[in-house]
């Protein structure tokens, strides 16, 4: 591969642009034996050396479009696993579009898993496709392991936490073109995937998302499964249990989900020196944690079917989430001090539970239209019952207050995508999220809150390609946010929104984008609420019903290069943000008052450097590192810098795999004017794979006997300096099963699809 210089880069730039009007087109579908589309079919264009000239994804309809290509005799294949790929040539000029169908013929042998032995990473205009080797999808259990085993480059995944995140934000998650949430993600079988589909430029139905990822699964119409996996830890008591189980019936499929998962963990500690800074003086409180005892624990379920045919797609979900939080207990030597205030020794304690109940129905569906149009729509609507107990007691002293909450959520999108001929595409999109919040507060400060709050977002996306390596993304929108607390002035508020991306390949292997966004946010319902919390014995706490929309911009700029089995990327994100809640400090009554002001600033830096090397498909190694910079400023003046750097190294040897990794600290500041610096988190796991039953150990944190989490608040009313530690950052070790049983002919499994989050607009004391 030639080096890279100016010349590589701008010489591609200036002839992409010119080169449109000239550039020859080609366009076809591709369906199977029986007629029926073969959706994600990947079509790959040669020239007559065997160069590869471009390539794309068919949509769901399997249909292609492709611009920007050379007037001369091509070799165009088409290909899926499950079907024996095709080849067929063209004659292009520019005079006229041509068109090349495809008709793929079924491959039942390929239908197993399979050795990837080309390139790991292919581009496509918009993102990255990958198709998982052998290794990657038998040492994996889910699909964020899977992820994290296909390492792509500059994609960074949490197996545990599931989470993923690329360009400096989160990864909207899609299977089959559907939007996934973390539960279905982290059930998904990967020996049920296809292939997957980075996209760093979303469009059409993924438009309005900073990345997006789609798991494309291999098809089947029959059978099913069964599925278990346990997860549990060693050095603290939590555990993870999951059921899972789904029946085909021609087009449509029914699974259920359900599960479990607790946590019970005694002996943590919040150790704090705390200081007040009173007009009439100063006081000082100074905690030494006695005893700490946390149990949390959840259940949920799922049912959902599905029905899919050529033209279109019909989902239903309902489903049933409980949590709750039995007892957060803390007992602390407590140390009173201060101007004119003789030391003197107590004892403190505090208490919280709560318990919530959320239950939900959806609906969606995805309708592919003539002449390469589509629609998809979803509405859903959730009902969650939240309850919240709160104790402070000292030296006789008692503080309590228990809040109740009906929340009701209405989430509703709509979008329209229509694809041209040319390869440009224009994408429609509505979306509209309704929240109502009654909560009833009791205790010292009684009160009943009542909030609704609306949304309203509509944006257009126009996608232009520009010649063959580079295209341009537009996207104008606007939106309006309205909210009312019972007793206060409705707030409006109207804004514009906007994004640009222009993305291009200078050459082979290369890759770069750059863009930028801006567009707005409003406060958490808890922020808005106007009750006030008694948190201690000189400390409430209060909303500002008040609180204006947030202002975000975002720029990006990212290079990719890939040199034989090296990706490297090397990207820079800006983040700001204008009119952000802060936490306010003030007295009121003679009595620390926590509250919110509107008119914070913040910008955030994040330069960032990874690497991906992949020498075998026996040995994986990617390291990411960079430099995170943080401030906040008009509310507030805090500032953080910190290098950071994380690493992963993946060994197979047939039916076993090793795993290492490792993150370095990192000191980073929030809204609510703390400053926290977390501590190193490494370890090592293994696993053994045969057949349906996978088992993997791991330990984390080996060396780490107590670790403490430092974080500190300094403002003129308020000073905090604590160390917090809990067991499940210390010394610790897991074991995992999974087992799977098949049933039926042509059995594909899928995924557990239950969003366990249960949202709340109460106002907490801790």
């Amino acid at each position: 591969m030639k080096g890279w210089n100016v010349r590589n880069f701008i010489l591609p730039l200036v002839l992409c642009l010119f080169q449109a009007v000239n550039a020859a087109e080609l366009n076809g579908k591709v369906s199977d034996a029986d007629g029926a589309p073969v959706d994600f079919a990947s079509i790959r264009i040669y020239n007559t050396d065997s160069v590869l000239v471009a390539g794309v994804v068919c949509d769901e309809a399997g249909c292609y479009s492709v611009s920007g290509l050379p007037s001369a005799r091509l070799i165009v294949s088409a290909g899926c696993i499950g079907y024996d790929t095709s080849f067929a040539s063209v004659t292009l000029d520019d005079a006229e579009a041509a068109a090349l169908d495809f008709v793929l013929q079924s491959h039942e042998n390929t239908l197993g898993e399979v050795t990837v032995t080309a390139e790991r990473f292919v581009r496509t205009q918009n993102g990255l496709t990958v198709i998982p080797d052998t290794q990657q999808v038998r040492h994996a259990s889910s699909g964020y392991e899977l992820l994290r085993n296909l390492m792509i480059p500059g994609v960074s995944v949490d197996a545990f936490k599931g989470t993923v995140s690329a360009l400096g934000g989160g990864v909207a998650l899609y299977i089959d073109g559907m939007e996934a949430d973390e539960r279905e993600v982290r059930q998904l079988r990967p020996s049920d995937v296809e292939r997957v589909q980075f996209m760093d430029a979303p469009t059409g139905r993924y438009a309005g998302n900073n990345t997006a990822l789609n798991f494309i699964l291999k098809k089947k119409d029959s059978g099913g499964y069964a599925a278990l996996d346990a997860l549990q830890r060693i050095g603290y008591n939590a555990g993870d249990y999951n059921l899972a189980m789904k029946y085909y019936r021609r087009n449509t499929q029914y699974t259920l989900f359900a599960g479990a998962d607790y946590k019970d963990i005694p002996g943590g500690s919040d150790d704090r020196d705390v200081g007040i800074l009173f007009p009439a003086g100063a006081v000082t409180r100074n905690y030494s944690t006695l005893d700490n005892h946390e149990r949390t624990n959840r259940q949920y379920g799922q049912f959902r079917v599905r029905n899919k045919t050529d033209r279109r797609t019909l989902r239903a979900t309902l489903k049933v989430v409980r949590e709750a939080t039995p007892e957060n207990f803390n007992a602390s030597s407590l140390t009173y001090g201060g101007t004119g205030i003789t030391p003197q020794h107590i004892v403190s304690h505090r208490t919280e539970s709560s318990r919530g109940m959320k239950y939900s129905l959806g609906l969606s569906g995805t309708f592919n239209l003539p002449s390469q149009q589509s629609i998809d729509a979803s509405a859903s609507a959730d009902v969650t019952d939240n309850n919240y107990d709160y104790t402070y007691g000292e030296d006789g002293g008692l503080v309590s207050s228990a809040t109740s909450e009906r929340l009701y959520s209405f989430n509703a999108s709509v979008s329209y995508v229509k694809t041209f001929p040319k390869g440009n595409s224009v994408t429609l999109k509505a979306h509209e999220l309704y929240n109502v919040s009654a909560a009833t507060y009791s205790g010292s400060h009684a009160s009943w809150q009542h909030l609704w709050m609306s949304e309203s977002l509509l944006f257009a996306e126009y996608m232009q390609p520009l010649g063959q390596k580079a295209s341009l993304r537009v996207q104008p929108g606007v939106s309006a946010q309205f909210y009312r607390v019972h007793g206060n002035e409705m707030v409006r508020n109207y804004s514009p929104r906007a994004q640009i991306i222009f993305a291009m390949q200078p050459a082979r292997g290369q890759y770069f984008q750059v863009g930028g966004a801006y567009g707005n946010s409003y406060p958490q319902l808890s922020m808005l609420t106007g009750a006030t919390t008694q948190v201690d014995m000189v400390q409430i706490k209060r909303g500002n019903p008040d609180l204006k929309q947030s202002r975000l911009v975002n720029l990006m700029a990212v290079y990719g290069l890939g040199v034989g089995k090296v990706n490297l990327q090397a990207l820079v994100t800006f983040m700001g943000c204008s009119s952000l809640p802060i936490t306010e400090y003030s007295f009121e009554d003679g009595m620390l008052l926590q509250s919110w002001r509107g008119d914070g600033k913040w910008a955030q830096w994040k330069p960032t450097l990874s690497a991906s090397w992949m020498p075998s498909d026996k040995f994986n190694f990617t390291v990411q590192g960079g430099w995170h910079y943080n401030r906040y400023s008009r509310a507030a003046d805090i500032t953080t810098a910190c290098w950071f750097a994380e690493a992963r190294a993946s060994w197979y040897v047939g039916a076993f795999a090793l795993n290492a990794y490792a993150a370095t600290p990192q000191k980073m500041a929030g809204y609510d004017r703390s400053v926290t610096r977390t501590i190193w988190d490494y370890g090592m796991s293994g696993s053994w794979s045969r057949g349906a039953l996978r088992l993997e150990a791991g330990f984390c944190n080996p060396f780490y006997r107590h670790p403490g989490v430092r974080s500190w608040i300094d403002t003129p009313q308020y000073r905090s300096e604590s160390r917090l530690y809990t067991p499940s950052s210390r010394q610790s070790a897991y074991i995992k099963a999974a087992y799977t049983v098949d049933f039926g002919k042509k059995t594909r499994h899928d995924t557990n699809n239950v969003d366990k989050t249960i949202g709340s607009g109460i106002q907490r004391a801790i």
